[in-house]
């Protein structure tokens, strides 16, 4: 054996350990910051304030139940502004305790992000390529507390989404078509902002999936139809979308939204800065959005994680409805940014972390944190991760990673299970 060889057999020996603790350091910390979540999801669900969102959920069920209207202006600032085929889902939690069907939403969202962990792992490295660091998972989740405890606090249900859309793609690239079918579909119904991951399915050709995805929509809106009826049904859709339409402009512009199309707005329709923007503008802006992120993916020709990853953010990100909970859907790429472990990731995943903390009434005070809102924060900065991003697959084929030698490399492009870019 030669003495470059003795030094290289020596040095792995001694790095073995350190590795090993290493590892060992991370799994503590995810396992830790969980039990932390865990804890609040549970308590949160029993305080009789909180869950409101949940709650909204939980009252369209008893409506389904007793066949009244779905939507009501009485509702005031908390309407269910969902599709009318949503109630049905959350009729087994109408029949148990507000407080406890809270608390075990909460839980379930806390289960479901260790499932998004778990299905989100790399393949094995080949040539070029890094091995995924194991302080990724609990860095992305430390960086997005704040809105994982927004999450919590209102019993959202984006982790559950974000789990259901993860799901569909890594079933589909197994070859599987029914049950990402049917994953996509409730997805969908949670929030249809989801039906930006179909994206995914057309760039990897999924179509049978597609279809299946169509299939399991019909099948789902079979219980609102046999409920209210044919005629009954489009009143309801109806008046779901006039709920939309009434209450959407004036939140677009305020100080919780956060979506890339807000920052587009003012420029589109100056004389509604401050106010209440026209719809055509709204949607004129998302169609931008759009356009550009769309356009970005065919520069780029991200790998099949990456391009989960980033679709995951453009669910959030290209929504003018979009606020600080809904940027959990952002973990698999934060994640990705973690992984890489080199300073100018982990910069954008500190700045995550930043901001998230750093503009809340807790730290600032309500008044101040609402100036500082209005400035999109949380757009600038999710916007600044989907740009390093974007530039660093478009210039190494994946995210910028380093090797525990200090060498540059990159991720590998795709999910265990999923199939060659």
């Amino acid at each position: 054996m030669t003495s470059s060889s003795q030094s290289a057999s020596v040095l792995s020996e001694d790095s073995a350990p350190a590795n090993d603790l290493s590892t060992k350091s991370a799994r503590w910390l995810w396992w830790l910051v969980l039990a932390v979540l865990l804890v609040a999801a549970v308590a949160v669900g029993q305080h009789p304030r909180r869950g409101a969102d949940f709650r909204v959920y939980l009252t369209a069920a008893e409506r389904f139940i007793e066949g009244t209207d779905l939507y009501r202006v009485s509702d005031g600032t908390m309407p269910f502004k969902y599709a009318p085929i949503t109630a049905p889902l959350f009729i087994p939690f109408s029949f148990l305790p507000a407080r406890l069907a809270v608390a075990l939403w909460n839980v379930g969202s806390i289960l479901a992000l260790i499932a998004v962990a778990r299905l989100t792992r790399r393949a094995s490295h080949g040539p070029g390529e890094a091995t995924p660091w194991d302080w990724g998972p609990p860095l992305a989740t430390i960086a997005l507390l704040p809105a994982l405890t927004f999450e919590l606090f209102y019993g959202q249900v984006d982790v559950v989404m974000l789990l259901l859309v993860v799901l569909a793609a890594t079933g589909a690239e197994r070859g599987q078509v029914w049950r990402p079918g049917a994953a996509f579909a409730l997805a969908f119904l949670l929030k249809p902002p989801a039906a930006f991951v179909g994206l995914f399915f057309l760039w990897r050709r999924h179509w049978r999936v597609i279809g299946a995805t169509a299939v399991f929509g019909l099948l789902l809106s079979l219980p609102t139809l046999a409920r209210y009826g044919w005629d009954g049904a489009l009143t309801q859709f109806q008046l779901w979308s006039e709920t939309l339409a009434r209450t959407t402009p004036p939140w677009v512009l305020q100080s919780n939204a956060q979506g890339l199309p807000t920052l587009i707005l003012p420029y589109l329709e100056p004389a509604s800065a401050g106010g209440t923007p026209s719809s055509f503008a709204i949607t004129l802006a998302q169609l931008i959005a759009i356009a550009c992120f769309l356009a970005a993916l065919v520069w780029v020709r991200p790998g099949p994680a990456d391009l989960l990853a980033l679709c995951c953010l453009g669910v959030t990100l290209l929504s003018p409805l979009a606020w600080r909970a809904n940027f959990v859907l952002a973990w698999p790429l934060v994640r990705a940014a973690a992984e890489g472990r080199s300073r100018f990731n982990l910069s954008l995943v500190a700045m995550i972390a930043f901001v998230g903390i750093g503009v809340s009434d807790s730290t600032l005070g309500p008044e101040l944190s609402r100036e500082v809102l209005m400035l999109r924060p949380f757009t600038l900065v999710y916007s600044a991760l989907l740009i390093a991003m974007l530039w660093q697959v478009r210039l190494q084929g994946a995210p910028r990673a380093m090797t525990p030698g200090g060498t540059l490399a990159r991720l590998p492009r795709t999910l265990r299970g999923m199939q060659s870019p």
